[in-house]
């Protein structure tokens, strides 16, 4: 009967991954064109193309010489992919992160049933990892580009220190440098988080002697082989690139609230998955497992801006750890047995209904939240006043571009407009994060915004405030066909501006001096 469980497990699991896989290959069906963001990331793609995959000293992008300090292993994979496959660069950005994404469940099974010692556990907590719509938010952006390798490099790691302080063998040690150093070269962010949670990997297990030693050794290993990249940086920029980057994590004192109402998770309707994590969290203090409340907590301690997509990895495993433990359990009665936890299924119809339920339930949730990507990528009359502005604009040419955003790094117009357009956006802040006045070009990206739906006044003292130039002014925002954006009026009124272009959404503005 074990077999029948195993065999019950596997098909739970690939049902469950398919309807995660659809989850995460919609968004970039319904956009038509990468999800959100990515631009600066193509340039800098299409700038180690150009250099026959040597590192470039600068990228160019938005008029401005932005050092090549990011990591690169995710630039060298999607420049190959569209090399290799002949696959336009564009449309690498749009396929690639969310391909690179469906790799998760290939990492985190292992890892989940390591940690969980279950393998009806680990199923579970992957399959409710692949529903839930934080574990993709990010990565199938086009910037997620380099954030899917830092995720999975990530999951990799996190089993194979288990491994290594739980089972130590040469071979886990191999797999920890390699995966360590895949996701120092992939994310900057995933880094920070890996190197965190696998210190409380060695706070739980490896503080012997023999963990100690692998413990120096991992980090001797990573050191050597991420040393080339760092080297090259460092001896064209110096560290000033990592320094001004390290001040810009835009912290939340709201990340820890996320954790208590598992808002962090996004689920739609009902957070069933939630409730079961935090009953889990219950769980797992009552029976003084500490290691995954340990993981919930950390990374919004140590960057609370980018931990969201992180705390999903425990949380999915305290849910599971709830769903058997209480859920399973309760409905089989006492003679549930995990190890043989299909005869229970067989016998059970409320234990078919509700495992049956829950997913279907949660993946209705993941497609729902779907719905949003159309709505802050670029639609298709921005891309069409994108290629309007390339073709009929002298390149170089300063653009004003508002459109209402209230999240900076969530501005798809902005973002792509240097891209597509062979233009200037002044107010646009991707880049900005490796020079040292990031924070004044934010507040300035704030503030402009804050212009929307007020005169064109607005626009003519920020840009006198802000000390800079502009020919163009660009106005994106649903509503706009419809004549009633105040700004867009006063723009049409006003003897200062010309309208040159409006379609959809989008209306172009040139500025008389």
């Amino acid at each position: 009967m074990r077999t029948e469980s195993k065999q019950l497990g596997v098909l739970i699991l690939v049902f469950g991954l398919l309807l995660g896989a659809y989850a995460r290959i919609l968004p970039a069906l319904m956009v038509g064109f990468p999800v959100t963001d990515g631009g600066l990331f193509y340039e800098m793609v299409k700038a180690l193309q150009a250099n026959h995959y040597i590192l470039p000293a600068f990228v160019e992008y938005n008029g401005i010489s932005i050092p090549f300090a990011y990591p690169p292993l995710g630039f060298y994979v999607t420049a190959l992919v569209s090399d290799l496959f002949r696959l336009p660069l564009i449309e690498a950005f749009r396929w690639l992160p969310a391909a690179g994404s469906l790799f998760f469940f290939i990492a985190f099974l292992p890892m989940a049933s390591a940690v969980l010692k279950s393998p009806l556990k680990g199923i579970l907590a992957t399959v409710f990892f692949a529903l839930l719509p934080r574990s993709f938010a990010w990565t199938i952006m086009g910037g997620g580009v380099t954030r899917v390798w830092g995720q999975f490099f990530l999951m990799l790691i996190l089993w194979s220190a288990y491994k290594l302080f739980t089972a130590p063998s040469r071979k886990y040690l191999i797999l920890t440098i390699l995966f360590g150093s895949g996701v120092i070269l992939s994310h900057p962010d995933a880094s920070l988080h890996a190197a965190s949670l696998c210190l409380v990997l060695w706070l739980f297990y490896g503080r012997s002697k023999e963990g100690i030693k692998n413990a120096l050794l991992t980090a001797l290993g990573i050191v050597l082989l991420t040393a080339p990249f760092f080297a090259t940086v460092i001896s064209r920029h110096g560290l000033s690139p990592y320094l001004n980057a390290s001040q810009t994590g835009l912290s939340s004192a709201w990340a820890w609230l996320a954790i208590f109402t598992g808002s962090f998770a996004e689920e739609k309707f009902v957070t069933l998955v939630s409730a079961l994590a935090l009953l889990g969290l219950v769980v797992a203090l009552s029976k003084r497992e500490f290691l995954l409340p340990v993981w919930l907590f950390l990374p919004a301690l140590i960057d609370p801006r980018g931990a969201a997509s992180i705390l999903l990895i425990p949380w999915a495993m305290l849910a599971a750890t709830a769903f058997v433990d209480i859920i399973l359990r309760g409905l089989a009665g006492e003679g549930f047995d995990e190890a043989d936890w299909g005869v229970s299924f067989g016998k059970s119809a409320a234990i078919k209904a509700v495992v049956s339920a829950l997913i279907f339930y949660t993946f209705a949730g993941a497609v729902l939240s779907d719905q949003v990507y159309p709505k802050v990528s670029l639609s298709a009359s921005d891309r069409a006043a994108l290629d309007w502005v390339r073709q009929n604009v002298p390149a170089g040419s300063h653009f004003v571009i508002v459109t209402g955003e209230t999240e900076a790094f969530a501005d798809s117009v902005a973002e792509w407009f240097p891209a597509l357009t062979e233009s200037v956006s002044i107010a646009t802040i991707q880049g900005y994060e490796w020079m040292p006045n990031f924070q004044q070009k934010l507040d300035d990206y704030y503030a402009l915004q804050a212009c929307m739906n007020k005169g064109y006044e607005c626009v003519e003292e920020w840009g006198q405030n802000s000390k800079q130039d502009f020919e163009y002014v660009l106005v994106s925002q649903n509503g706009l066909a419809e004549g009633d954006n105040l700004l867009v009026t006063s723009l049409v009124d006003s003897t200062t501006y010309r309208l040159e272009y409006q379609d959809g959404d989008v209306a172009i503005f040139k500025r008389s001096h």
